[in-house]
Formats: structure tokens, C-alpha cells, sequence
């Protein structure tokens, strides 16, 4: 099987050399490595031209863009140049396990039906010192190690899968990714989009092993921790992000999903699908919040909070507080 790894940089010179040569340095080392560059202004793209401008045995791709994309169309840009039968996507300040491809890789060549494999990651500092915590026992949701045994509506509320900890099948990736265009962008990562739908069509697996060691830093583009609600800086960040969203926003993220899902006809799976279904009717009932009365939106946010919605599908008592305020 073919190979790929694409990684997007930006402002990465402190860590993406040692990055690329973790990558590097793999048992089963990639047949294809793509960089796109989002603009950096630091010596990013230098390094990363070093480190790999004439090197023999693998096919490299290094792009800069001429404007700064963001991460997710970064990513997305360098996933469509693929042509890996199995793709990795890899953050720029991570540290990979040296078995981490090949570890992958025994699970699709032994099983043709699975369509992406994830695995856990160790948490470190910025000088790789470990936390003693991984991804899997810091998000939200404690299921990860599940893989496609984990609850529909779980997923469909939030696959949870950081990109840097994923490998997924290259057609299958690409073809959902040309078909959509960006559509999905504003609310959707392209991480989680992509597991939505591996999710949707055909078998996960989880490697309950951390493969990675991924750096938490000041600089981080995104976290390994979740939200902590008593961290002003995350209530900041948190704060800006709502703001930044459309009043429709949760409801047009479920309708663009399903969309999507109805493109793959009886092949996408009932109960995700269901699932979809039922968070987008939570979202139109939050969306209608803004238009009661103080009184009114208060006994409908209860509803929601009664039936532990606010808990399981989104941050707890900051987004109950977030409907009945904003």
C-alpha cells in the first residue's frame, strides 16, 4: 500500500524539524509527504526545505500558500494532492512513535473493511516532558478507545479524533473532500469531518496505544486538552468563538451533514444518521431560544437541561448559560 502524510505548517519553526524527522524516521517510513505552508513569516519554510529538498526514496510536495487559508483548508488543500492509498495527517509540533505508520497500516492490511484508524497520544510539554495524561483521558468524551462501538449520537455530536492521531483510506478521503468543497468549513473541522463520515461508512478501529507524543504549548493552533470552564484563557477563546458564529450555526453544521450522508444513500449508517437527525432538531429548538421572551427561554433551556443534552452533546453549563444570555 501507498503511503502519505500531509502536513500543514505555519509559524512551526521550533518543533517541525523535529517533526518531520520523527516522521522520517519511521519504521515504514511514507512513500508521499505534502507540506503546505500557510504563510508562515518565520524560518519555517527554510527548515522544512532542508530537511527534505532532495531527499530520494519519496515522493515530496512542499507548497506555500500565497494568502493564509487556516488550517482546515490548509489541510484540506494538501489531502486533495494525495495519492496515498492510506493518508496520515500529521500536526507540525508533534512527535511520532518510530511504529506509528506501520502499526496503522497492520490494521487495513488485515482487515479490508476498515476506512480510518486512530490511536491514543501521550500529552507533553513543549520540551516533550510528559503530563502524564493522553488525549483519549482528557477529552470530553471517555469513549474514544471504543472506536465504531461508541454511542451515534456521540459521534455525530462531536467524533472527538484529533487529526495528528489519524489514518484513513485516500479514496475515500478525497472523494468526500472534492465532492463537499469547503461547504462543511465554517462548521465543521476537516479532522472531524472526515471521521463523521469513516464513521458513517464503513469500519474504525482504535489503537488504544499512545503512537504520538503531542506537544501543549502557548502556540498551539489546536488544543489536546478540552475546555476547562475555570481557565480564562479557554472562556476567552470560547467566548470569541461564539461570537464569531452564526445564530444558525449549530443548525446548518447537522443539515450540511446530512446532506452529505444522503449522498451515500442505505451505504451511511442508520443510527449516525439518526442521530444527525436528532441533534438537528435540538439545534432548531436552540436556535428558536433567541425569539422567546426571558421567561419562556429560561422553561425551554430547562427542558433541554433536564434531559442532559447540554452535558452529553455540548460544554455543560457554559452553553446552557450561552442560551439563556446571548
Amino acid at each position: 500500500m501507498r503511503i502519505s502524510v500531509v502536513i500543514a505548517t505555519y509559524n512551526g519553526e521550533a518543533h517541525v524539524a523535529e517533526q518531520l524527522a520523527s516522521i522520517l524516521a519511521n519504521d515504514r517510513p511514507p512513500d508521499e509527504l505534502i507540506v503546505i505552508d500557510d504563510c508562515s513569516t518565520d524560518g519555517t519554510v527554510g527548515l522544512v526545505k532542508q530537511l527534505l529538498d532532495g531527499r530520494s526514496g519519496m515522493d515530496v510536495i512542499i507548497e506555500v500558500n500565497t494568502t493564509n487559508l487556516g488550517p482546515t483548508a490548509a489541510f484540506v488543500k494538501g489531502l486533495l494532492r494525495s495519492t496515498g492509498d492510506i493518508v496520515l495527517t500529521s500536526d507540525q509540533d508533534d512527535h511520532w512513535a518510530p511504529e506509528k505508520i506501520a502499526r496503522m497500516l497492520d490494521v487495513f492490511i488485515a482487515d479490508p473493511k476498515v476506512v480510518m484508524v486512530y490511536s491514543d497520544g501521550q500529552l507533553t510539554d513543549a520540551a516533550l516532558v510528559p503530563s502524564g495524561a493522553t488525549i483519549f483521558s482528557t477529552r470530553r468524551r471517555p469513549h474514544l478507545h471504543l472506536g465504531d462501538k461508541r454511542d451515534p449520537l456521540e459521534i455525530a455530536a462531536n467524533p472527538d479524533i484529533k487529526g495528528c492521531t489519524m489514518a484513513v483510506r485516500g479514496p475515500l478521503l478525497r472523494e468526500l473532500l472534492a465532492r463537499t468543497g469547503p461547504s462543511f468549513q465554517p462548521y465543521w473541522g476537516h479532522d472531524h469531518w472526515i471521521a463523521l463520515f469513516a464513521f458513517g461508512l464503513g469500519k474504525v478501529v482504535a489503537l488504544n496505544t499512545p503512537l504520538i507524543q503531542h506537544r501543549i504549548h502557548a502556540h498551539n493552533t489546536s488544543a489536546g486538552m478540552r475546555l476547562r470552564s475555570w481557565s480564562p484563557t479557554d472562556l476567552r477563546k470560547w467566548t470569541r468563538g461564539i461570537r464569531m458564529q452564526d445564530t444558525d450555526h449549530f443548525t446548518q453544521r447537522y443539515r450540511i451533514a446530512l446532506q452529505q450522508a444522503d449522498h451515500y444513500g442505505p451505504a451511511f449508517s442508520t443510527p449516525l444518521k439518526k442521530a444527525l437527525h436528532n441533534l438537528l432538531d435540538l439545534s432548531q429548538r436552540r436556535e428558536q431560544l433567541r425569539r422567546l421572551s426571558f421567561f419562556a427561554r429560561a422553561k425551554e433551556v430547562l427542558k433541554i437541561h433536564r434531559k442532559g443534552s447540554y452535558k452529553e452533546h455540548y460544554n455543560g453549563l457554559l452553553t446552557m448559560l450561552r442560551d439563556l444570555f446571548l
